[in-house]
């Protein structure tokens, strides 16, 4: 019985042999053959690239013979515009076909010497252009040798460009043939793939059944995710409408209370001024600044909460230059008490709200103004210039591919211990004590927040006794 069966194990390992070998040939051969197919295809593709653009640069040269005809005959500034674009366009794809033929010396020289002559009938082109834009027409531009030259130039380009087409026909034709005749050897692989094909077929099957499976619960997953994210935000809304209300009653409620205290400690002040008993004018005079002090820490509590929050409509493209001498005119009096000295240089468009921006640079103006050294006169500068790659890269909120600007804002004040340069972004930091310096720890909590809500950011750079640098910076916009 043993012996019986070892031929038909025999011809299971001889087949099975067989069949890994016609595999292995199989798969071989068509790698082979899809090779070449994709060699000879990526050919004639790049062969039509070529021809494709070699029409687009003959077309783009027609229409800037229209253009230039038209511009003579007419006189008309349109013409001259698409003139120029047509000019721009070729030069585009002169590159474009220097880049595509970079391994073909013969259609290098071609595109060299079509180079040549289109940049030979533009001066031409411009000098007719310029005589005619200072004499009105061409009258006495124009002579039987200019005219002829301009013919035959325009015989000379169309011969090149037909050429580049004739070099790159051929290279089609002989391509496009050996592309054939490689997909006419695909029938006699058929037999050998086959089996490959099958194979492949049931494993397709099979993956994508068990890609449809952990797709399901995948879209089961998201689906429960949406539903928090939606709670998420409906608790979000419902806790910027608690905000909302509480500035309101910020606003009204508790300011009113306030205005009452200082009215009657005013009044009181006004009435009984040296008449009270021990430290009673002492102590009015204390509730009088607590009142004050606490309705100007409501009123920056409403500005930061506000800050970033300008609808829609009043975002648009702001002269940073203009808010800024508006700001300047309503810190005349400051400015001429402490006898500072502004320089505003050249500043850029920016998205954003003129209102947003003003407070941005009024709270930052102020803080140079009041931290300024005594006996010293105040110097301040408000400079722009263009973000540095390597500072866009160095802060990941910041669009890498962007371009922006970079606004200094500088000063000779007292400064600051460089460790603080974070700390005094945060609301209520204070880096003086409130007898030496007056304020809240708001402002540049509002400045911040409005710079990051224009997609910006902002840094200080600072140390004691040296002044302070402000640096903003803001999304790039075309002026």
């Amino acid at each position: 019985m043993k012996n019986e069966q070892n031929p038909s194990i025999k011809q299971v390992k001889i087949y099975s042999i067989v069949t890994l070998i016609l595999i292995v040939i199989g798969s071989g051969v068509s790698y082979w053959t899809a090779g070449r197919i994709e060699y000879y295809t990526d050919g004639v593709m790049h062969t039509s690239d070529v021809l494709q653009r070699t029409d687009e640069l003959y077309s783009s040269i027609l229409e800037r013979e229209t253009n230039i005809r038209g511009y003579v005959l007419t006189s008309n500034e349109e013409f001259l515009t698409n003139y120029n674009q047509s000019n721009v366009n070729a030069e585009l794809l002169l590159i474009q076909l220097q880049a595509l033929t970079i391994d073909n010396t013969l259609q290098q020289n071609n595109i060299e010497e079509l180079r040549g002559l289109i940049n030979s009938r533009v001066r031409t082109f411009e000098a007719s252009i310029e005589y005619m834009k200072e004499h009105g027409d061409l009258v006495g531009f124009l002579d039987p040798n200019k005219i002829n030259n301009a013919l035959s130039g325009y015989t000379l380009i169309k011969d090149v460009v037909l050429r580049i087409n004739d070099v790159e026909n051929g290279l089609f034709q002989q391509k496009n043939q050996s592309l054939i005749n490689n997909i006419n050897a695909l029938p006699f692989i058929v037999g050998l793939i086959s089996i490959f094909s099958i194979t492949i077929g049931l494993m397709t099957f099979f993956s994508i059944y068990q890609f449809n499976k952990a797709q399901l619960a995948a879209n089961k997953e998201i689906t429960l995710f949406q539903q928090k994210l939606r709670d998420q935000i409906k608790l979000l809304d419902d806790s910027n409408k608690e905000l909302e209300q509480f500035a309101y009653v910020a606003s009204h409620d508790l300011q009113e209370p306030l205005r009452k205290i200082t009215a009657f400690s005013d009044l009181l002040k006004e009435q009984y001024d040296g008449k009270l008993e021990g430290e009673g004018d002492l102590y009015l005079s204390r509730i009088t600044a607590a009142a004050v002090r606490m309705r100007r820490l409501i009123t920056d509590l409403l500005e930061y909460s506000r800050a970033g929050r300008i609808e829609n409509e009043k975002v648009k493209s702001v002269k940073l230059s203009k808010v800024i001498a508006e700001m300047l005119e309503d810190f005349e009096i400051a400015i001429q008490d402490k006898s500072a000295k502004i320089a505003v240089g050249k500043l850029p468009k920016v998205i954003g709200s003129e209102t947003e921006y003003r407070q941005v640079f009024q709270n930052l103006i102020s803080n140079s103004l009041k931290f300024s050294k005594p006996s010293v006169n105040p110097e301040i500068s408000i400079t722009s210039e263009q973000a540095s790659e390597e500072l866009i890269n160095s802060y990941p909120n910041l669009d890498s591919s962007a371009n922006y600007y970079l606004i200094k804002v500088s000063d000779n004040g007292i400064g600051f211990e460089k460790t603080h340069v974070d700390r005094i972004f945060s609301i209520f930091q204070r880096l003086h004590g409130k007898k030496e310096y007056e304020g809240t720890g708001i402002g540049l909590s509002i400045t911040k927040k409005i710079i990051e809500k224009n997609g910006g950011v902002i840094f200080a750079e600072s140390s004691v006794g040296k002044g302070s640098v402000f640096n903003i910076i803001l999304p790039y916009i075309k002026p």
